[in-house]
C-alpha cells in the first residue's frame, strides 16, 4: 500500500500540478484511474491548506529507465551517424514516433529495441515518412518494429483520445496549451473549436468545465468520426462535433456566439480569421496560433490578429503570449491570447 490522494478525474490534472509545485508528487509510482477517481502517490502528508486528503492505496512502483537514447547508442554509431541522430521523439499512447535520417535506416532496428528497453509501456515502434501534408495536415509514419498498428489511444488530464496516426493529425506537444486554455474557461461559456481534430481541446476543456458549451469543427471524416468517439468515451455531454468546411460553416449561426475561440492550426491560420472574428462576442478570446521567426516569434501573428480584427470591424488587445515549442532553427510555433472588442 502506497501513501496517496484520491481526487476526481476532471480535477486530476489541476491537483497533479499542485502537488508537484509543493514537492509532494512522487513520481515514482504510476498513477491509477478508474471511473470516477484518480489516484496520485505522496512524498509526504499534505498539509492542511491543500484540503487534500491521504489515503493507502496499492500503486505499481515504475521500472527504472536506462539511459538516454544518445548514450545508449554511445560506441554502436559511426561519428556521421552520431551527428545525424534526432534523439528525441513523441510519445503517442503505445506509440513511440521517431525521425529515422537516411544515414541512420540500418540501425534502426537498434534504435528501436532501445526504446522498447527502456520504455515498457510502448507497444509500436513508427517513424516520421515525410511532412505534414494533404488537405487534413497528416504526418504518414511507418512501422519499424514491434505492433503492426498506427490506431491507439492517447491519455492526458485525465481524458483519452482514440485516434490514428495515419488517418489523423494529432500533436502530443500541445498538451500543456490544452490544460493552460481548459483552466481559463469559466463557468457556462461558449467555446469554439475550429479544426478540432480528434477532440483533445474541445474534450479538455469540456470535461473540466463541463457547464460550458463546446462545438468542434472538423474537415476530416476520420478525424471527426474519432472525435465524436471520444466524446462517448469521456462521457461529455457537453460537447458537439461538426463535420464540415470553417471556410462555410463559419459565421454563419455562430455569428456573436462564442465566448471563447482556440484555432489549433498554426499554418494557415491566417487565411480563417475572418470566419472565425465574428463568431466571438464582443470582449471574447481568440487563442490563436502560428508560426514564427525565433529571432521576433510574435510580431507577424500580433499583426495578422490586429489586421484580421480591424477588416471585420473590431479591434484585438494582447493578453497572452508565449512559444508553445521549436519547430526549427529559425521557427517556433508560437500562441497569442487576444480579446477581441
Amino acid at each position: 500500500m502506497v501513501r496517496c490522494v484520491r481526487v476526481e478525474r476532471k480535477n486530476a490534472e489541476k491537483t497533479r500540478q499542485k502537488l508537484a509545485k509543493a514537492e509532494l508528487f512522487d513520481g515514482s509510482y504510476i498513477p491509477e484511474r478508474d471511473e470516477k477517481f484518480v489516484y496520485f502517490a505522496l512524498k509526504d502528508k499534505p498539509p492542511a491548506k491543500l484540503k487534500l486528503k491521504a489515503i493507502e492505496h496499492p500503486l505499481q512502483k515504475r521500472e527504472e529507465f536506462g539511459k538516454p537514447l544518445r548514450q545508449e547508442l554511445i560506441g554502436k554509431l559511426t561519428k556521421k551517424e552520431a551527428e545525424e541522430l534526432v534523439a528525441s521523439f513523441d510519445m503517442v499512447g503505445d506509440i513511440a514516433v521517431l525521425e529515422i535520417p537516411p544515414a541512420l535506416v540500418r540501425k534502426q532496428a537498434l534504435i528501436a529495441a532501445i526504446i522498447f528497453k527502456n520504455h515498457h509501456n510502448i507497444r509500436v515502434v513508427a517513424k516520421k515518412i515525410g511532412g505534414t501534408r494533404g488537405e487534413f495536415r497528416i504526418r504518414p509514419v511507418r512501422v519499424i518494429a514491434g505492433e503492426k498498428r498506427t490506431h491507439t489511444v492517447y491519455r492526458e488530464g485525465g481524458c483519452e483520445f482514440e485516434l490514428d496516426l495515419n488517418k489523423t493529425y494529432f500533436s502530443s506537444r500541445l498538451g500543456t496549451e490544452r490544460g493552460r486554455i481548459a483552466a481559463l474557461v469559466k463557468k457556462g461559456e461558449h467555446i469554439l473549436i475550429p479544426f478540432a481534430g480528434v477532440g483533445p481541446f474541445a474534450i479538455r476543456i469540456g470535461k473540466t468545465v463541463p457547464s460550458a458549451t463546446v462545438v468542434g469543427i472538423e474537415l476530416n471524416p476520420a478525424a471527426a468520426k474519432y472525435f465524436e468517439k471520444n466524446i462517448v468515451r469521456n462521457r461529455c455531454e457537453n460537447i458537439s462535433a461538426a463535420l464540415g468546411d470553417v471556410a462555410k460553416l463559419l459565421p454563419g449561426k455562430f455569428k456573436g456566439w462564442a465566448d471563447r475561440a482556440a484555432m489549433p492550426l498554426p499554418k494557415d491560420g491566417t487565411g480563417f480569421l475572418p470566419c472565425i472574428i465574428p463568431c466571438l462576442k464582443k470582449g471574447g478570446v481568440l487563442h490563436y496560433y502560428s508560426f514564427g521567426d525565433s529571432r521576433q516569434p510574435y510580431a507577424e501573428a500580433e499583426r495578422q490578429v490586429k489586421d484580421a480584427a480591424a477588416k471585420a470591424g473590431r479591434r484585438a488587445g494582447v493578453l497572452f503570449r508565449r512559444v508553445v515549442r521549436p519547430y526549427s532553427k529559425e521557427t517556433v510555433q508560437v500562441v497569442i491570447d487576444a480579446k477581441i472588442l
